[in-house]
Parts: C-alpha cells; sequence; structure tokens
C-alpha cells in the first residue's frame, strides 16, 4: 500500500513525539542552564515536546500538512535525518546568537525547515504547490521578524513564540538545500 507506506514515518514520530510528550517537557526541554551541567540531550530534544496539548496538536497538525501538501515520499530515516540536522542546527543558533534564552519547546521551527525541504523536493512534481508554500513560509519570517503586528499563535498555545526558531529553521533548510546542491552539481556531476 503506498498510502500507507507514505504516511507511516509521520505517524510513527508523531507517536515518539506523544510519547516524549507525555513523559514531560520538563525533562526534555531544551534549557541552557542544563546544558551547562551536560544534559545534552536537551539540545534535541527540546524540539519534540511541547508546553502543553495544544501546542502539540498544532505542531502534529503542521507535520501532517507538510506532507499533504508536498507529497514528498521519504522513508523514516529520510525524515530522521532531516529532523536531527534542523534540530541541532537550530539549537546551535539559540547557543550562538541567544545565549540568554532559558529555555524552548516546540517543533514549530524544525517544521519551517521541513517545509523548505520538502517544497524544494517536491518542485519537479508539483511546481505551482512549492512555489506558493516557499512563498508563503519566506513572507511568514519576513512578517515575524519585521512586524510589529502579533502573528504567531502565543494565545492559542499559552506561552510566547520565538520566532527566530522559525528564522533558523527556514536558515538551516536553506543550508542543506545549498550544499546538496553543490554537492550534486559541482563536486559529483553526471557524466
Amino acid at each position: 500500500m503506498p498510502v500507507l507506506r507514505e504516511w507511516l514515518p509521520v505517524f510513527i514520530i508523531s507517536m515518539i513525539m506523544l510519547l516524549l510528550q507525555l513523559l514531560g517537557p520538563e525533562l526534555l526541554r531544551y534549557d541552557s542552564r542544563f546544558l551547562q551541567d551536560a544534559e545534552y540531550w536537551r539540545f534535541l530534544s527540546g524540539h519534540w515536546v511541547h508546553a502543553n496539548w495544544i501546542h502539540f496538536l498544532l505542531n502534529i497538525a503542521g507535520f501532517i500538512l507538510c506532507l499533504a501538501l508536498t507529497g514528498v515520499r521519504w522513508a523514516l530515516w529520510q525524515w530522521g535525518w532531516r529532523i536531527i540536522v534542523l534540530s541541532t542546527a537550530i539549537s546551535s543558533g539559540f547557543i550562538l546568537w541567544q545565549p540568554q534564552l532559558g529555555w524552548y519547546v516546540g517543533f514549530s521551527g524544525v517544521l519551517f525547515g521541513l517545509y523548505v525541504l520538502a517544497a524544494v523536493a517536491s518542485l519537479s512534481e508539483q511546481r505551482m504547490m512549492s512555489v506558493i508554500l516557499l512563498i508563503f513560509i519566506a513572507l511568514k519570517i519576513i512578517l515575524e521578524q519585521g512586524a510589529s503586528v502579533n502573528i504567531t499563535s502565543s494565545e492559542l498555545i499559552g506561552i510566547p513564540v520565538l520566532v527566530d526558531a522559525h528564522l533558523y529553521g527556514v536558515l538551516s533548510a536553506t543550508l542543506v538545500v545549498l550544499a546538496h546542491f553543490i554537492f550534486n552539481k559541482l563536486i559529483y556531476p553526471k557524466i
């Protein structure tokens, strides 16, 4: 069943996030104080847990929508390495550019990066949808970074949204796309 195979990785990753959420966001959240105490798992796990169940459901809905809109057919390991790279890059951004950040939870920064990677991956099969997604993401990032109007879901989830995580996710995904292009076009050209 091709449809089941396409959706199974998203289901498995969502179930992992559900289990981690049940384990407890406080134990797994990105927290700069605990990173200094060698609790390095928080570097990744903070992106897999959420402030509350509404936050969790919004991120899972966004994850499902990513696959529904782009139709990428990535295996579990392909979703997994992308999520790990994006989580690592976003947390690195926190350390480099926001060392004062106390704690962070949420998948939305990773989601923004996944949308970019999935839109680029599906460009040849559905150019219009991919271009619309990339334009929408770019506009959302620009508005979040520059607008004085609150365009986040802060009120809905009950905590401030760290829009810089979205920016770091998009920048990280863009670097992955560029690295892929350089590797495939310049280092390993087709003969």
